[in-house]
């Protein structure tokens, strides 16, 4: 057995919505804890052009539609909520699951009548244990092409 590292990055630039019911950005990412382990999901997030804040929430996908419906975080079983300017931190999930990343420009505030201009820069990273044989098999796959 041998285990690789994975690691995969997602740079984006979202237009979020004023604070209406449609005020978010929706990114969906699974892990299964069996095959990756050690998995990590490193975020940077940073509001431009105001210094209004921006939420972010992970929550599993099977909650998005009572979250769209206003459900509260206690409803949802919210595995991360922040909120700010700039937000850099880090999720490691506990269980296997499919997971909605959400940026939520839905909180009220006063300063949150204008669309948001933010960077979101995603990296996951996670280790996996595979055999020898599979290696041998995806580097006779790979020099085919």
């Amino acid at each position: 057995m041998k285990v690789l590292p994975h690691v995969m990055r997602n740079i984006n630039e979202f237009n979020i919505p004023p604070g209406d019911s449609n005020g978010y950005e929706i990114l969906y990412f699974g892990v299964n804890l069996i095959l990756m382990f050690d998995y990590r999901l490193s975020f940077d997030i940073e509001v431009k052009d105001t210094y209004s804040e921006i939420g972010v929430l992970i929550i599993s996908r099977r909650y998005v539609p009572a979250w769209k419906s206003n459900a509260t975080n206690q409803d949802l079983n919210t595995h991360y909520g922040n909120h700010g300017t700039r937000i850099n931190d880090v999720f490691k999930p506990s269980a296997s699951d499919a997971y909605a990343f959400i940026l939520d420009n839905r909180f009220p505030s006063v300063e949150d009548s204008e669309t948001k201009k933010v960077d979101v820069t995603l990296v996951h990273t996670w280790q996996q244990e595979i055999r020898e044989s599979q290696l041998k098999d995806r580097e006779v796959n790979d020099f085919k092409r």
